[in-house]
């Protein structure tokens, strides 16, 4: 079934990045986020569900994604761990955008989710609202708090503002 894992190889390199970096903001942990992409890819290949459109497919890892992440943190041995310091670097280039990664790693889960999805992802809020099942108005608050902390914490605030 060769049409089969090309689909499925080809898939998870189109979605891979943002997979991992979902789950990565979500859960603030390296090999969480590792395990959380093995299963989401996991679960893709088991299902293969059929989607309308590379939107709908985008949605429904994104959906999945979110849902482990939840599952993990509820699961004790998450609960139940203490986080050692990594002294983690990302892939950016200047100290500004490590600083800014830094922050934006330490602001609580649903605020790093939809920061995320919103300017790494271009999602609207209204689409954010529908992936996390929760109301546009509950996204509109996460997405206002968390800028404000971001605002607070990194010197000056944004240049945009």
């Amino acid at each position: 079934m060769q049409n089969r894992e090309e689909y499925i190889t080809k898939t998870i390199e189109k979605h891979s990045d943002m997979v991992y970096r979902l789950a990565l903001a979500r859960c603030a942990s390296i090999e969480n986020a590792e395990d959380i992409f093995q299963e989401v890819f996991l679960k893709f290949s088991e299902k293969l569900p059929k989607f309308n459109s590379e939107e709908h497919e985008k949605a429904w890892l994104i959906r999945v994604t979110i849902n482990l992440t939840k599952n993990l943190n509820k699961s004790s041995w998450v609960r139940n761990t203490v986080e050692l310091d990594e002294n983690f670097v990302g892939e950016t280039e200047t100290k500004d955008e490590n600083e800014v990664f830094d922050k934006v790693m330490n602001l609580p889960q649903e605020y790093r989710t939809v920061i995320y999805l919103f300017y790494y992802e271009g999602y609207k809020v209204k689409e954010i609202s529908e992936m996390m099942n929760k109301t546009e108005g509950t996204i509109k608050t996460w997405l206002f708090r968390a800028r404000e902390q971001l605002k607070n914490e990194l010197e000056g605030g944004f240049g945009d503002e």
